[in-house]
């Protein structure tokens, strides 16, 4: 008996099915073909971002090389096209290479500007790099207090970048003829064991270096500032 009763509610089930689907069906079918198109929309879509990543990619190589030959004029122009077109990363890192372009021409004014507009980006790591870059090239034409503003967000003692940032101070002390401050802050910095080793071996040769030889009224260049991020494509830029 029960198996009668269960042929019947199955009977029901499939005939309220079969008017579902001929009142529905149609979407359902529809709804199938909308699903395969977008899925084959995706994957041409993720095709055509990878080809044009990969393009990018070539572009910014061929830049560096340009700037690693000597041509720094036309790997300005070629970061310069980066900076405007080049898609999220590219384009940040075109923006530092054409500064260092633009410096290493003395073009000192653009790569200020440019290195400022950087120092606003919303990523703290690109922000902090610029700052770092931006005070070396106002090291030598600018007052300290301008520098220490520009370097105050790095100098918390949670920073990660608060040597690099005491490395600038102490060459602004330097500049301005207070060597025995400086002396003191590079000896404080080739001390400190989380700094980078190569930032405490240059402050450490530093530090006995003018405790040996203090400069009456001179200054010493503490060399070449950090590279932007990625390559360091263009040459022959000074702090």
């Amino acid at each position: 008996m029960s198996d009668i009763f269960q042929e019947v509610e199955e009977d029901v089930r499939r005939e309220h099915y079969e008017k579902l689907w001929k009142k529905y069906g149609n979407y359902v079918i529809a709804a199938g073909a909308v699903l395969v198109l977008a899925v084959a929309g995706f994957q041409a879509w993720r095709n055509y971002d990878l080809s044009q990543r990969q393009a990018v990619s070539d572009r910014y190589e061929a830049a560096v090389q340009t700037a690693l030959q000597g041509d720094v004029a036309k790997a300005e122009t070629e970061f310069a096209a980066l900076a405007a077109d080049a898609p999220g990363g590219y384009e940040t890192l075109a923006k530092f290479q054409l500064a260092t372009a633009y410096l290493a021409q003395n073009k000192r004014d653009p790569a200020v500007t440019l290195l400022r507009e950087l120092t606003d980006a919303s990523d703290p790591v690109i922000s902090s790099a610029a700052r770092l870059r931006l005070a070396w090239t106002m090291a030598d034409a600018s007052p300290k207090p301008e520098i220490v503003t520009i370097l105050q967000p790095l100098t918390a003692e949670d920073s990660p970048w608060r040597f690099a940032a005491a490395e600038i101070l102490a060459y602004m002390d330097l500049r301005d003829g207070s060597a025995t401050v400086a002396q003191e802050q590079y000896a404080k910095l080739a001390a400190e064991a989380q700094a980078p080793a190569s930032l405490r071996q240059r402050a450490g040769a530093l530090a006995e270096y003018l405790k040996a030889n203090p400069p009456a009224g001179a200054t010493l260049s503490t060399g070449t500032p950090p590279p932007p991020p990625g390559t360091n494509a263009v040459q022959g830029t000074n702090p």
